[in-house]
């Protein structure tokens, strides 16, 4: 479990885990970062790989590109995000868990309402960096949802805006949030570029992080009655993928 710390401050640092024996400074100003800038700052400046005591090297850690997963900034890009941030009812107070959010949808969140606390999980830590410098009160950490703290729970609206790369099936996804979102919660799984590109690009080119496509309403429907939730709206275009689930907590 990795909880990313970044300070505000010129050169931009990432600070790995303690079990790390050293760090890694990117000496970027962090205002023109961007995603794509600093995946090819990290390809030129290669790093010998450090071992921790659970046997990850720091290239590990580091070396996985989700830049693929960067919409196109457009209108339309924003509308089909905005609408998935709306489905969810986040409002002044809510407690918001994002799973592998891009950038610019984390930013969207936090911009949406005064949330109580937002929390980002992601593979990448690059993509954290960029969350953290953008809102340094997004709380950040690397791996998947089950790596979150307990004393964060329970979580009111829950975004899964990459499932393929969570490398569970949908049954373990929502059995994974209902144990940690709140009676009445929302759990909504989308992805702005749709199926299409998910099975025609991203399955062939990046095989190591993709392993499973969208969920089909069967699919979903079987894994909701058997974790308490209820589908409120599905939408599987070529170019767009929303999925709204409400959870009902077993006996209310």
């Amino acid at each position: 479990m990795l909880s990313l710390t970044v300070p505000s401050c010129s050169p931009f640092l990432l600070i790995l885990p303690k079990t790390l024996t050293s760090t890694a400074h990117l000496s970027l100003p962090p205002k023109t970062l961007t995603l794509k800038t600093l995946t090819r700052h990290r390809r030129s400046h290669p790093r010998p790989s450090v071992a921790s005591s659970a046997g990850t090297t720091s290239d590990e850690l580091l070396e996985r590109d989700f830049s693929f997963l960067e919409p196109p900034y457009d209108a339309a890009a924003a509308d089909v995000q905005s609408r998935a941030i709306a489905s969810a009812e986040v409002g002044a107070g809510s407690r918001v868990l994002l799973s592998f959010p891009t950038v610019g949808f984390a930013g969207r969140v936090t911009g949406s309402a005064p949330c109580e606390l937002v929390v980002a999980v992601h593979e990448s830590l690059l993509v954290l960096a960029m969350i953290k410098e953008a809102d340094d009160e997004v709380r950040c950490f690397q791996g998947g949802i089950a790596v979150v703290p307990e004393k964060f729970f329970p979580f009111d609206a829950v975004f899964v805006c990459y499932f393929p790369a969570l490398g569970v099936s949908v049954g373990e996804l929502l059995g994974s949030v209902a144990a940690r979102c709140s009676p009445g919660a929302r759990l909504v799984i989308s992805f702005d570029q749709g199926r299409k590109v998910i099975e025609q690009e991203h399955r062939q080119q990046y095989p190591d992080l993709v392993k499973f496509d969208l969920p089909d309403r069967a699919a979903l429907e079987e894994a909701a009655n058997d974790h308490s939730f209820q589908i409120t709206e599905f939408v599987d275009e070529p170019t767009f993928y929303l999925v709204v689930l409400k959870f009902h907590r077993s006996g209310t």
